[in-house]
């Protein structure tokens, strides 16, 4: 048997540059909580969707420079989870308890049920979809607050959300869900925009704009039921 060889020096340094990378995700939470204690909800809201950027980018890098075999000591998933949890979960939460007046409460049980969420061992299926609501709080927050619905409605809709966190349907894992990949992304790519725009206009986005971004949530729900979750769908 061929020993296996040891990492150069380049791979270890390029493998700790994507570590570093990820904990960025931290610095952006720090920035969003800040600007949430002096009141700026749309500076937040631009912290965590810098947070999302990095997100979105350092498991395609991880898994490119192979980090887990360059710097086998160090768990890149745990981190990402980590970070995860505090800007996808609980810094979206605590800004919808600022910003949003919805109750505590609301708020810690939305918390709880995506840390259990996050805890579980097949929060990632082995066909590379996301198990349970994927906590996409950041998005939900963002809507919530565009189409100004009243704090009972706001509540309503996270304890739905929290509730289906457990409820084992597979969701679409944009970047590495294979089915429908393609569209998925060019989607999201379109999808993006519309976000950008609403957060920069925030309270005066014009609603026909904040509906018609509707069309990639609807995609992506109606396309994680049909190839993910129904039995006899025809995917290939």
């Amino acid at each position: 048997m061929t020993p296996k060889s040891e990492p150069s020096r380049k791979s270890i340094i390029a493998a700790w540059a994507i570590h570093v990378f990820t904990a960025t995700g931290i610095l952006f939470a720090f920035l969003s909580l800040a600007a949430m204690w002096d009141g700026r909800a749309d500076y937040a809201l631009w912290w965590l969707a810098a947070a999302v950027i990095v997100d979105s980018a350092d498991g395609t890098l991880a898994r490119a420079f192979r980090v887990t075999e360059n710097t086998p000591f160090m768990d890149g998933a745990l981190l990402d989870n980590i970070i995860d949890y505090i800007t996808w979960t609980l810094l979206p939460l605590f800004w919808a308890h600022l910003f949003l007046d919805v109750h505590i409460a609301v708020c810690i049980f939305a918390a709880m049920a995506s840390s259990l969420g996050f805890s579980r061992t097949d929060a990632k299926t082995d066909d590379l979809y996301f198990l349970g609501f994927p906590s996409y709080w950041n998005f939900i927050v963002l809507y919530l607050y565009v189409f100004d619905l009243s704090p009972d409605w706001s509540s309503a809709i996270l304890i739905f959300l929290g509730i289906m966190v457990f409820i084992p349907l597979k969701w679409i894992y944009p970047s590495r869900t294979q089915v429908l990949m393609k569209t998925t992304l060019v989607l999201s790519g379109i999808y993006i925009i519309f976000i950008i725009y609403m957060l920069i206009y925030l309270d005066d986005t014009p609603l026909w704009v904040a509906s018609f971004s509707l069309f990639y949530p609807i995609y992506y729900i109606a396309a994680s039921i049909y190839y993910g979750n129904l039995p006899s769908n025809g995917r290939t």
